[in-house]
């Protein structure tokens, strides 16, 4: 079997954007007034890179930046036409409110929730759905700098 080098098929991560509906996003997006001074980077674009970055474990802006940069030849595959700058997902994020990625991800789950398993109760599932907030404190840390760590 050869080792081929090149890139051929759809990578993971786009199947499964897949089941991630644009238009609804969009209309999402209009409701929220989310895309309103945006030039490139619409809420699309901005969920995507977002969810990259859950999937990929990057702990920082840069690093998102950096594995879109070491993949730039697929990421036309995940609906992007650019890679933007970690000024602007900086910016992005402090911008677009948090509301319309909590819309966004109930409207996921009502879509997709008929492809769960029979056995579970659905308001059940509705109340163990979390937003878990990604981002690292670093506590003690002029403690912990004496141990190494």
């Amino acid at each position: 079997m050869s080792k081929d080098k090149n890139f051929i098929g759809q990578p993971i991560f786009s199947q499964l954007l897949k089941f991630v509906n644009k238009s609804k996003i969009e209309r999402i997006a209009a409701n929220h007034k989310a895309d309103r001074y945006t030039k490139q980077l619409t809420t699309y674009k901005h969920l995507v890179v977002m969810l990259y970055s859950v999937f990929e474990g990057v702990s920082s802006l840069r690093e998102a930046v950096i594995g879109f940069l070491a993949n730039s030849c697929k990421i036309n595959h995940l609906g992007l036409d650019y890679m933007p700058k970690r000024s602007t997902l900086s910016d992005a994020n402090k911008r677009r409110p948090s509301k319309v990625f909590e819309d966004i991800d109930m409207k996921i789950y009502q879509d997709n929730r008929q492809f769960l398993s029979d056995s579970s109760d659905p308001e059940l599932d509705l109340k163990r759905l979390f937003m878990i907030d990604s981002t690292t404190i670093s506590l003690f840390k002029a403690i912990l700098k004496a141990v190494g760590f």
